[in-house]
């Protein structure tokens, strides 16, 4: 496994001097295990079947053990009372069963939704690591962010084995029940900001930063020092928006 941060820029091996390709199972076990010879192979050789596949079935899966199990009418019930007290019982019924319907919508199309997030970080990335004087092409960049996604893909997984034991869940605690961020040391409610912040430094999703740093400085043959700089300053400014818009809705509840 490659490890350390060094200023050295990271370069994929010579055509020539590749070893044979690995399969996209084994890229993705690589990926969680040795990620330093993996997207090193990657970089060289982007492709993105296999992790484009585990993402899409893996989210369609979650989704069809999450969402009967998640109450959204009363979700959108007590938002809508909250933003609106006069509105009246059987008006904040009718909101909350269109709107219940929609969120069952969009869970259901959570394997679309996670490409196109997918598609975006890559482009914003590449587009960073370009300005910054670096290398790469978008298929390269995109191969590099879903490989990095599996352990996204681990934290789905353990999640819904604990749903399947569980009955009714609310949408806040979809986001602690695996344990791997201290989201839970406070009430999403009570203190939505300090949620939106908490929430955010995920386990999974550092394992998921350190991947990326890996795969770009080889797409974008820079040092690692380089692009860890890039990559966690995109994900602070990700965090900054989040904690943002969770202070806006809650000046809006005071409002």
């Amino acid at each position: 496994m490659t490890s350390g941060f060094d200023e050295t820029p990271q370069t994929p091996p010579a055509a020539g001097a590749a070893s044979p390709r690995k399969s996209g199972i084994q890229r993705i076990f690589g990926a969680l295990f040795s990620p330093g010879e993996t997207f090193r192979e990657i970089a060289e050789q982007p492709d993105f079947l296999a992790p484009l596949i585990l993402i899409i079935a893996i989210s369609l899966l979650s989704s069809i053990v999450a969402v009967p199990r998640i109450d959204f009418e009363s979700v959108v019930r007590e938002q809508m009372m909250q933003s609106n007290p006069d509105m009246s019982p059987d008006d904040a019924d009718r909101a909350a069963r269109m709107g219940g319907a929609f969120a069952k919508v969009m869970a259901y199309a959570s394997p679309l939704l996670t490409l196109i997030f997918a598609v975006i970080i890559a482009a914003v990335l590449l587009f960073a690591f370009r300005l910054m004087g670096g290398e790469g092409t978008f298929k390269q960049a995109f191969s590099v962010t879903l490989y990095s996604w599996v352990p996204a893909m681990v934290a789905a997984i353990v999640g819904a084995i604990i749903l399947l034991g569980r009955g009714t869940v609310s949408a806040e605690e979809l986001q602690t029940m695996v344990m791997s961020n201290p989201g839970f040391l406070v009430d999403p409610k009570e203190n939505p900001i300090g949620f939106a912040f908490l929430s955010s430094i995920d386990l999974f999703t550092i394992w998921t930063i350190v991947l990326l740093i890996f795969g770009f400085s080889y797409v974008a043959r820079v040092s690692r020092t380089r692009a860890t700089v890039i990559v966690v300053s995109l994900w602070v400014v990700l965090i900054l928006c989040k904690v943002g818009f969770a202070a806006l809705g809650a000046s809006r509840m005071k409002a």
